[in-house]
């Protein structure tokens, strides 16, 4: 069963983190049939250089744009490119286990699921691993806590032609195209799994909480709320959307502390 793994890489990247993303997918198991990797405008020579070299050991297709157009309309355009019905997400700063890819594509083979994630194990900048991120398993407690966010990103493997029905990712988002993408699949009928084992290793700090701007989290909070609404939540799962959006106001050095508190409650955990 041919796949596709579906990438970006910006400028700002770090070209460490980019080549131990590339080298994790060179050591799968069952190896991608071809890794669309978006070039989201101008990327310096070092990042360049990672790519070249990777490009003997992956069949790596870059998609070039000219100038940086956000994630959101990254991912669609490297959509469009993939000739695979079965497109893996992953992050250009995160590592693939072995056999994450042999895990998901024995599941998509045993049918009934159109959307898979898995697990994720948290690192930080220099590798070192924290916690392990779990989401619920089965279709209907990912439904009922789908304004929690239960999909890990870069762990989701999915059906091209499903998302291209929907239209893709949506252009108008800064950072919560996902978060969006998922409602829109559920309100269309499509079938949701996450895999009970850690796939990737995911970068998450105390820094992490810099990239997210007031306005980020604002943006989520609607979307989430707009998208529990769509499917029919309660109106508690609506407002809960903006908790997120509490924490983003606090003190930069009391936002990574109270993530961790609150994790202790997550309802995603519940479904594990």
């Amino acid at each position: 069963m041919g796949f596709s793994v579906l990438m970006a890489t910006y400028g700002r990247d770090d070209p460490a983190y980019l080549a131990e993303a590339l080298d994790s997918l060179v050591c799968q198991a069952v190896p991608p049939d071809e890794v669309i990797l978006v070039e989201d405008g101008p990327l310096g020579a070092p990042l360049r250089d990672v790519i070249e070299a990777r490009r003997a050991r992956l069949p790596l297709v870059s998609v070039v744009m000219p100038s940086n157009v956000g994630l959101a309309w990254a991912l669609n355009e490297g959509l469009r490119c993939a000739r695979h019905e079965l497109v893996a997400r992953f992050d250009s700063d995160d590592v693939a286990e072995p056999d994450r890819f042999a895990r998901q594509l024995a599941a998509f083979a045993k049918g009934g699921v159109d959307v898979l994630g898995g697990w994720a194990l948290e690192i930080d900048g220099a590798g070192v691993p924290g916690r392990v991120r779990r989401m619920p398993l089965r279709h209907a407690e990912i439904l009922d806590s789908l304004w929690a966010c239960p999909l890990i990103h870069p762990t989701v493997m999915f059906r091209r032609e499903a998302i291209l029905a929907l239209g893709g990712y949506r252009t108008d988002l800064r950072r919560s195209e996902d978060y969006d993408l998922w409602f829109r699949c559920a309100a269309a009928g499509l079938r949701f799994a996450n895999l009970p084992e850690v796939l990737i290793r995911h970068r998450f700090d105390a820094s992490s909480h810099l990239r997210h701007a007031f306005r980020d989290a604002l943006e989520r909070a609607l979307t989430g709320y707009r998208g529990a609404a769509l499917i029919g939540l309660p109106l508690w799962t609506r407002l809960a959307c903006f908790v997120p959006l509490l924490r983003s106001m606090l003190p930069m050095a009391l936002r990574h502390p109270v993530y961790r508190l609150l994790s202790r409650f997550d309802p995603r955990r519940r479904g594990t």
